[in-house]
């Protein structure tokens, strides 16, 4: 599989046709393509609502290629500009098939960049220390990528799926493990992100709306 991260600045109110084009044009083009738009993701806190993030799915490189025709001139009086890239995935997320209750409205869109050393042990404290604790409190991690492309440092990229703003904070780690969540996967959660903020370089977040609702 590969994946395309697609981030893109409407021009100011436009969001309401750029909805309706994305469902009435470009998700049927990719689907013919062999593609699935995984999640269509709108700022609401880090950036104007304006400021939208796309992760499309295909077999491979050249399903992606025939995919491309969907963005053509007739987004031009919608989309300011807007900046693509190819990822692979690093987890067993996301998911071969993502059923409709593993989808949340609201996304925290975060990066994290590391050292390209030290990406197993990144994905090992992610997946089997973190996300057991966070999917135990009703989130879904939908996905966790790096670009195709090497860099230095090297990017890690995770959206995590909420019920709401408050949910998120909810999900936010405290001193006590939470109702629904044995003090076992808390306390491994705690050794999990310790470890992986010590090979953390820095991170960013925001929190995004899903439009696909």
């Amino acid at each position: 599989m590969i994946y395309e991260e697609r981030r893109i600045s409407l021009k100011r109110g436009r969001l309401d046709a750029f909805s309706e084009h994305l469902t009435g044009i470009v998700k049927p083009v990719l689907a013919e393509s062999g593609g699935e738009v995984l999640c269509t993701l709108t700022a609401v806190i880090g950036d104007p609502t304006e400021e939208l993030l796309q992760v499309s799915r295909y077999p491979d490189f050249e399903h992606w290629e025939q995919a491309q025709r969907a963005y053509d001139e007739s987004r031009m009086t919608l989309v300011d500009s807007e900046d693509v890239r190819l990822l692979r995935s690093v987890s067993s997320r996301p998911k071969s098939v993502i059923a409709p209750e593993d989808l949340r409205p609201f996304y925290g869109h975060r990066r994290f960049f590391i050292s390209p050393a030290d990406v197993d042990e990144f994905v090992e404290h992610s997946q089997n220390g973190i996300w057991p604790r966070i999917e135990a409190q009703g989130a879904c991690i939908l996905g966790l990528w790096t670009p195709v492309a090497g860099t230095t440092p090297l990017e890690i990229v995770l959206l995590t799926g909420y019920h709401g703003p408050a949910h998120w904070e909810e999900t936010r780690e405290k001193p006590a493990a939470p109702e629904g969540v044995s003090e076992e996967v808390w306390a491994h959660a705690r050794r999990a992100r310790t470890g992986r903020s010590a090979i953390a370089l820095r991170t960013w977040v925001r929190l995004m709306r899903r439009l696909e609702i």
